[in-house]
Parts: C-alpha cells; sequence; structure tokens
C-alpha cells in the first residue's frame, strides 16, 4: 500500500485512488500501479468470461476500473455495484470460490487422502460401471440421455435405464453404484462427455498409429448438428501396413463457418494435434 497515487480528470478536479478504499473492501480490492487500476482478484481468477448477466464485467478483471468519480457516488458506486446485491451475483460467487481455494481442509488432495481402501474400491467400481455402459451405448450406436431424467421420469434415457437394469440383476452393482453419494456417483452427463471423449482421443491415437509416416488422404464435408452449428466432418483415408485401403472416420470439428480459409485452419489444427504431418496429405 503506497501513501499517493497518482491524479487523473479534468484539470480543475482531479481525481486519484485512496488507500482508504482498501479498509472498506478488504477482501477483493487491489490496485496495479503500472496501469494506474483497480481490479477485483476473486472475479480475476474465477469470474467466467462468458458470461452476459454483468454488464461491465470486464472493467475489473481486464483492462481495469479508473474512474475514479463513481466511487464516491453514494448508492451508484462502482465497487458496491460490482459486489452486487445479490447473494449469487457474479463477484459473490467468484468471491466464494476465493474461499473455498483458500480452505485447505477441502482441496481434493486433502478429500482423497482421508478415503478408506473401501471408498478408493467403491469408487472405482462405479466409474467402471459407468464405462462401460458407455462403451456399450457407444458400440451400439444409441443415444445417452433422455427428455426427461428426473426420478419420477417412465424413461430416464438409455444411460441412465441401463444402469437400473444392472442394479436389479446385480446385488453389488445395486448396493455400490445404487447407493452411491451425489458427489461421487460418476453418472452425470459431464463424466460421460468426459469418458467419451477419452475413448475419441484412444481411437484417433489408434488411427495414427496406423497411418505411421505413411501417405494419407482426407474427406470433409460440412455437417451441420441440430442446433445448425456448423461443423466439418473429418474422414481419413490411406493404405495400412498391410497393403490395404483404410477409410477411418476422425472426428466432427464445431466451425465459425465454411469458407475454404476457415476449414484449412481447422483441418490443420485438428491433424497437428496428433502429429499428422500436413505434408503427407
Amino acid at each position: 500500500m503506497q501513501n499517493s497515487y497518482p491524479k487523473s480528470g479534468p484539470e480543475h478536479y482531479r481525481r486519484s485512488f485512496q488507500s482508504t478504499w482498501f479498509k472498506v473492501f478488504p477482501s477483493w480490492l487491489e490496485y496495479s500501479p503500472s496501469m494506474d487500476a483497480a481490479f477485483c482478484l476473486p472475479c480475476f481468477l474465477f469470474n467466467n468470461p462468458s458470461s452476459s448477466r454483468y454488464s461491465g464485467k470486464n472493467a475489473f478483471t481486464v483492462g481495469g476500473f479508473d474512474n475514479w468519480k463513481k466511487v464516491k457516488d453514494g448508492k451508484n458506486c462502482a465497487f458496491l455495484n460490482h459486489e452486487g446485491k445479490h447473494v449469487n451475483s457474479i463477484h459473490n460467487l467468484a468471491e466464494r470460490s476465493c474461499e473455498d481455494l483458500m480452505n485447505q481442509s477441502q482441496h481434493i488432495q486433502r478429500v482423497v487422502e482421508n478415503f478408506t481402501s473401501e471408498q478408493i474400491k467403491n469408487n472405482q467400481f462405479r466409474l467402471k460401471v459407468s464405462i462401460d455402459i458407455v462403451r456399450w451405448l457407444v458400440f451400439q450406436g444409441c443415444a445417452f440421455r433422455g427428455r426427461d431424467e428426473s426420478l419420477t421420469s417412465i424413461n430416464r434415457g438409455n444411460f441412465l435405464e441401463m444402469l437400473s437394469f444392472l442394479c436389479s440383476y446385480n446385488e453389488k452393482v445395486a448396493d455400490v453404484v445404487g447407493k452411491a453419494p451425489k458427489n461421487a456417483s460418476y453418472t452425470s452427463s459431464m463424466i460421460q462427455k468426459e469418458i467419451l471423449h477419452v475413448y475419441s482421443i484412444r481411437v484417433k491415437n489408434a488411427i495414427r498409429e496406423e497411418i505411421r509416416d505413411g501417405k494419407y488422404c482426407v474427406i470433409m464435408d460440412e455437417a451441420r448438428d441440430g442446433s445448425k452449428r456448423e461443423q466439418m466432418s473429418i474422414v481419413l483415408r490411406f493404405v495400412d501396413g498391410d497393403g490395404f485401403v483404410r477409410e477411418r472416420f476422425f472426428g466432427l470439428v464445431h466451425v465459425s463457418d465454411t469458407k475454404a480459409l476457415t476449414l484449412k485452419h481447422a483441418l490443420y489444427s485438428a491433424l497437428s494435434y496428433h502429429n499428422l504431418d500436413i505434408q503427407n496429405i
């Protein structure tokens, strides 16, 4: 904390940052001498850039706030407006996340260290069941999610219905998976997507091993999804080590448009990620 701060604004009424503001907003206020601007530490660390609920959200996280006139403006104080009146405002959510980060007793490492061997074995078993269900649904080309996945729904979707079916036939699955704690059930849509992503990476790595350093062809096409977002489908055609011509679906890439330059950059990015030399196309 410094004693004086540079003044800015009109000649007849120049203003500056005040050190007393640190006492009023001690939990989040930070000052950058190089930018002569105020920042919010929790929002800088945890604020979601895509959030649209808070206008001017970048003022305290990217560019910095330096309109000192608006600080001493009663109910319209910029600092108070940044905090928000609602308990679930963007700032308050970020501040609670910051408190959780500093609470070492809640850290994942501490929680894992306190797990018993039985808890670890049960968590591994729950995850294995979810992985097996995902693998079966993928190979059968079935949808995962249901229109209504609530507990009172007649049909909760293929993933949850398959899980329920396994619980009805296997006592161990019913005991371990059916009675899983909410924070370790490994059945959420996010977990399903993560498992799918791991499978996707492994399949692409296998295709990469098939191609090795040989020549290959690329077949591309536009494939708009249900939400009308543009996608580019990529299929690789090559001769494998046994001399057979293979065609492998390599993936879908979301693109902003279907212009040639956009597709080229998206294709190069997808191939280079898996160390496929574009010179071998």
